[in-house]
């Protein structure tokens, strides 16, 4: 390692890289950027300004927001000052940040706004340990000393010799081993659990990673939208991108995203499966909708690309025809796409969830690379990852290095490196529970490892299907298969204990209702639309194609849609956006009984 801690790898790269760019955001309707020598000034006096307010090396601070600036300021600030970093989802109830900031015994708070305010305010005879509440918002004033506005910090920090020296003299006494932030579990299937990350971790992670991946010079710019609660943005959308030196671009909301590629034009960027479906989905229901001849044309140059990316991924030369086919394709079609996207982008990286290889196949097809890797939490992101110059769809690449990945009991995948956290928050027993006798992480994913080192994972352990014939049925890779047909967003697949498999669709409501027209129904409400027969029948034709490319124990058998669909806000996903399965179960158990009457 080159730093022995983070502290110093930000401190260091505020002068090595003093007049590069290091982040932008929209400010009065134009992207402004910060370079590194500013965002230092930023830092250093608002570490400051936490030191003078009473804010002690060790101490917790917590930050309920979405993606900007601040979010940044607060958290490198924190952490120069010596403090532990931690994040909340801003769609997180007021239950669930009770329970992490009482946890944490946490000093600070920072919300983003007025409306994540009032969630604190709720729970403030709860969180005794808070001692000051700092928003984000411009130009917020309170009367109550318990809150101020985040400008207050700045105004109190300052950036002098002295606080310089106090600050380098803090990260001189932090040692490798000493924890920088603690980062809580999705709660799938409990409670969640602060996962303890050391300097060691991030730095460690940040270094394996870059070598896996190879040259990084093109990696001028990333876009960051994913929540920065989220681990794998918070390391690789944040704490990789400051490691190298390079420049985090925030979006200025989800509905302004592809603006913001046109106009940030990134290099990198991190996302989830979600997003790539729904990208999926947008274009094939422009290309649809177009006139018969873009249609045509559309089809043609993909069916081309598909032909070309052969021979590309072999490293083998086109061959004369299908070249000018290509360069003719590309020419019409996907170099629009690629512009959609900024124009500059090297490559996108997946994580959080299983990849559909199909998914992967069709961006790859317009010139658009996908890498998928895999991890977790507590591997501080990731172990695995495809890299621009070996990948290989359909799997999350092969380990880190210094990374081992083997198969456990049960064919559970356990890791062991570098990028393993410490341990849980105040949790020895979940601690012990998920670590083998000879020092592996129990990472509770099904997985494959075949004879060349490639990793696919299979489903979680814990959310395996075991029907009343004893097969063992991975429900996740169904619900892919599902979601990735035309008219269904999302799925669940249900059986454990049954003789046969049955799942809950949410439908696209822009299909749904093209489709009541065509039938004459579309004046029916949307809650009896999605149980007429006759839209029941256009959705089991697509449950039947991907049923044909199942083994028969595996197929879906019955059917219900549901009106609305799982989300944060009523439990039946994380904040990660994966499936709550149980709450799901318990909450839809009259629907799903009736498919076994």
């Amino acid at each position: 390692m080159t730093s022995k801690n983070f502290n110093s790898v930000l401190l260091n790269n505020f002068a090595r890289h003093a007049d590069s760019p290091a982040l932008m955001f929209k400010d009065r309707g134009i992207y402004r950027t910060l370079t590194y020598n500013s965002l230092e000034e930023i830092c250093i006096r608002v570490a400051s300004g936490l030191m003078k307010t009473g804010l002690n090396q060790g101490d917790r601070i917590v930050i309920v927001s979405n993606n900007r600036p601040e979010w940044a300021y607060a958290d490198l600030g924190s952490i120069l000052a010596g403090a532990i970093a931690s994040a909340i989802y801003v769609s997180a109830l007021s239950d669930e940040i009770e329970f992490i900031i009482r946890d944490l015994d946490a000093s600070y708070v920072f919300v983003e706004n007025e409306e994540l305010l009032t969630k604190i305010t709720q729970i403030r005879d709860a969180i005794p340990t808070v001692r000051k509440v700092f928003v984000f918002a411009e130009n917020y004033s309170s009367s109550d000393p318990w809150i101020a506005p985040f400008s207050q910090i700045m105004e109190t920090g300052e950036k002098t010799t002295a606080s310089v020296a106090k600050i380098r003299d803090i990260a001189d006494t932090i040692e490798g081993e000493d924890i920088m932030c603690i980062i809580y579990t999705s709660g799938t299937t409990g409670k969640p659990k602060g996962v303890v990350l050391t300097h060691n971790n991030y730095i460690n992670t940040c270094e394996i990673l870059l070598e896996h991946i190879g040259e990084t010079e093109k990696l001028k710019r990333n876009l960051s939208f994913l929540p920065l609660a989220h681990a794998f943005e918070r390391f690789a959308g944040h704490y990789l991108i400051l490691y190298m030196g390079k420049c985090i671009a925030y979006v200025e909301g989800l509905d302004k995203i592809m603006d913001n590629f046109r106009e940030v034009k990134p290099n990198i960027v991190v996302s989830v499966p979600r997003f790539f479906e729904n990208v999926h989905r947008r274009i094939i229901q422009g290309v649809e909708s177009a006139m018969f001849i873009k249609r045509k044309l559309f089809f043609w140059a993909l069916d081309v690309g598909y032909a070309a990316s052969c021979y590309i991924i072999n490293n083998r030369s086109l061959p004369p025809t299908l070249q000018v086919k290509h360069a003719l394709a590309d020419f019409l079609v996907f170099r629009k796409i690629r512009d959609a996207f900024g124009g500059e982008l090297e490559f996108f990286a997946s994580g959080g969830a299983p990849l559909s290889k199909e998914l992967a196949e069709f961006f790859y097809a317009m010139g658009i690379l996908v890498l998928e890797g895999w991890g977790a939490t507590e591997a501080t992101t990731p172990s695995t990852f495809n890299s621009p110059c070996e990948f290989r769809f359909g799997s999350v690449g092969k380990p880190l290095p210094r990374v081992r990945v083997r198969l456990g009991p049960d064919d559970e995948l356990e890791v062991k490196g570098p990028n393993v956290f410490k341990e849980y928050w105040k949790n020895p027993e979940e601690t012990d529970k998920t670590f083998t006798p000879d020092g592996f992480y129990r990472t509770g994913d099904i997985g494959y490892i075949d004879k060349d080192g490639w990793i696919s994972i299979i489903d979680r352990k814990k959310q395996l299907i075991i029907t009343s014939g004893g097969r063992n049925i991975a429900p996740a890779p169904i619900e892919q298969l599902l979601a990735n047909s035309r008219s269904i967003e999302m799925a669940y697949v249900h059986g454990d204990r049954q003789n046969y498999l049955t799942a809950l669709l949410v439908v696209n409501q822009h299909d749904i209702h093209e489709a009541a027209r065509k039938f004459g129904i579309d004046d029916i409400p949307w809650q009896q639309l999605v149980e007429h027969p006759r839209i029941t029948q256009e959705i089991q034709k697509e449950v039947d194609q991907v049923n044909k490319q199942l083994p028969q124990f595996m197929h879906v058998r019955e059917i219900r849609i549901i009106p609305e669909p799982f989300s944060v806000e009523g439990r039946e996903m994380t904040h990660t956006l994966k499936l709550k399965r149980k709450v799901i179960r318990e909450k839809y158990r009259e629907l799903l009984d009736s498919m076994y009457a």
